[in-house]
C-alpha cells in the first residue's frame, strides 16, 4: 500500500514533468498524458501471471540445412542465458545426446533442453559440456552466469517486436537495505540502476549507445550518477553535507523513494540525452518531488533521428538490448549480498499520449555487469515488482 501511495503521488510531480515531456511531444498531448496518471496507479493493483522461464514447447518437426553450434561448459550452480529474436528451433545437448545426434538435418530425437520460439529464456541444466544447436542465419545470444542484477526489466514489445519510445522511468520505494557483503568497490554499497538503449540514425549510418541512470549508495552515503557505454561518465550529484555533526545532504536513509528518468530528443544541431531523478522521501522527511537533472548530454550529430529502443536484438555488446531497473553491485563489474531487502520497482515508457508498463517483464536484467545475490522478485503488478531476500528467481512476470 505504500507503495501505491507513491505511485499516486506521482500528479504531484505534474509541474516538472511539464518541462520533460511537452518538450518532446507538445503541450497539449503531454495535458491529455496527465489526465492519465491516475489510471497508472490502478493498473498496478492488477496481478500478473508468474511463468518459469525454463519450460519447453512441443518439438517443431523441421529440417535444417544448417545447424549452429555454440560449445558451452557449466559449473555447479551455473545457468545458461539464451535470447531469441524470431522462431526458430533450439536444443540444448549433452555430449552424449550431441554425439549420438550427429549434426542431421533432422532435429536431435534426445536433448536436454528445447524451444522454438522467440524471447528470453533461462536454463539451469547439471554441470558439464553442452552444444547449443540452432537453425538459420538468426541472432542467439548466449550467457553462461551464476547471478545477474535482478529487479524488473523489458526484452521486447508486443508480439516479441521491438518497442520505441523517447523516456522511460522506473519508480523506486526502499523500506530496507542492509548489505552483508559486496564487490568492485572498497567500501560496502549497491546499485539501483535504470539501463536503456539509445539508437541514432544519420545519413552516415546507425549509431547504438548504452545508457545508464542510476542511485549508487556506498558507505551510508547516496548519489546519482549517469554513464554512456560504460565506461563514459556523464555526471554525478554525489554532495556529501554535515551541520553541527548532523548529516543534511548526501546520507542515505530509508525509506527512500523516488524515481530515475532517462529522455531524449532531438534538435539540428544534435541528439540530448537527458539523465534525471528525483526524490519523494528520504528518512522521515517527505520531500517536494522535483526533476533534477544529473547530466545533459549532448551527441553532436546534427538532424539525426534518435529514440530508445527494447528489443531482441543484439546490441553492441552482443546481448539483447533490454530496458531495466535492476538492483546490482556498487560498480566495476561487482556484486552485492542482502542481509535483508524490502523494495517495489515499477518500470515505465513514455508511448507518445502516457506513461504505461511494459506489456512483457523479466525479473532480471542482463545489461549490466553488476549482479545481485539473495534477492527474489515476486510481482505485484505490470512491469511492478517488489523485492525481498531469497533465492534469486529468474523468471518472466508477464
Amino acid at each position: 500500500m505504500v507503495f501505491l501511495r507513491l505511485m499516486r503521488r506521482l500528479g504531484l510531480i505534474i509541474s516538472v514533468l511539464v518541462l520533460i515531456l511537452a518538450a518532446l511531444v507538445g503541450l497539449d498531448v503531454f495535458m491529455h498524458a496527465l489526465r492519465q496518471l491516475p489510471s497508472i496507479s490502478q493498473t498496478i493493483n492488477a496481478t500478473s501471471t508468474t511463468t518459469m522461464i525454463n519450460t519447453t514447447s512441443p518439438k517443431l518437426e523441421v529440417t535444417c540445412r544448417v545447424w549452429n553450434l555454440v560449445n558451452v561448459t557449466l559449473s555447479n550452480g551455473s545457468y545458461i542465458f539464451i535470447s531469441v529474436p524470431r522462431e526458430t528451433p533450439v536444443y540444448l545437448l549433452s555430449k552424449a545426446q550431441f554425439k549420438e545426434w550427429g549434426v542431421s538435418s533432422m532435429p536431435p530425437v534426445n536433448y536436454t533442453w528445447f524451444d522454438d520460439s522467440p524471447g528470453v529464456f533461462v536454463v539451469a541444466p547439471p554441470q558439464g559440456d553442452y552444444e547449443v544447436a540452432f537453425c538459420g542465419s538468426v541472432n542467439v545470444t548466449l550467457r553462461v552466469f551464476k547471478y545477474m542484477a535482478m529487479g524488473v526489466a523489458a526484452y521486447y514489445g508486443p508480439n516479441y517486436g521491438n518497442l520505441t519510445t523517447d523516456a522511460v522511468m522506473g519508480i523506486f520505494n526502499i523500506t530496507n537495505a542492509n548489505v552483508e557483503w559486496s564487490t568492485g568497490t572498497q567500501t560496502l554499497g549497491f546499485s539501483l540502476q535504470l539501463n536503456a538503449y539509445l539508437v541514432v540514425k544519420y545519413s552516415g549510418g546507425v549509431v547504438v549507445h548504452w545508457v545508464q541512470d542510476a542511485l549508487l549508495v556506498s558507505s551510508g552515503q547516496y548519489w546519482f550518477q549517469a554513464e554512456m557505454d560504460v565506461t563514459n561518465y556523464i555526471g554525478s550529484s554525489q554532495s556529501l553535507m554535515y551541520e553541527n555533526g548532523v548529516c543534511i545532504s548526501g546520507c542515505f536513509k530509508t525509506p527512500m523513494s523516488g524515481m530515475l528518468i532517462i529522455t531524449v530528443n532531438t534538435t539540428k544541431y544534435g541528439v540530448v540525452v537527458n539523465y534525471g531523478y528525483a526524490l519523494f522521501r528520504l528518512g522521515n522527511i517527505r520531500l517536494n518531488p522535483v526533476v533534477h537533472w544529473v547530466a545533459h548530454q549532448v551527441i553532436p550529430i546534427p538532424n539525426a533521428t534518435a529514440y530508445l529502443i527494447t528489443s531482441l536484438n543484439p546490441g553492441p555488446y552482443y546481448m539483447p538490448m533490454d530496458t531495466e531497473l535492476v538492483v546490482g553491485g556498487p560498480g566495476n563489474s561487482g556484486g552485492v549480498m542482502f542481509r535483508s531487502l524490502s523494495a517495489q520497482l515499477a518500470l515505465y515508457y513514455w508511448n507518445g499520449t502516457s506513461w504505461a508498463p511494459y506489456p512483457v517483464a523479466y525479473t532480471f536484467g542482463a545489461s549490466t555487469g553488476e549482479y545481485a545475490v539473495n534477492v527474489s522478485v515476486e510481482p505485484i503488478g505490470p512491469a511492478n515488482v517488489e523485492l525481498s531476500t531469497g533465492p534469486n528467481n529468474y523468471q518472466v512476470l508477464s
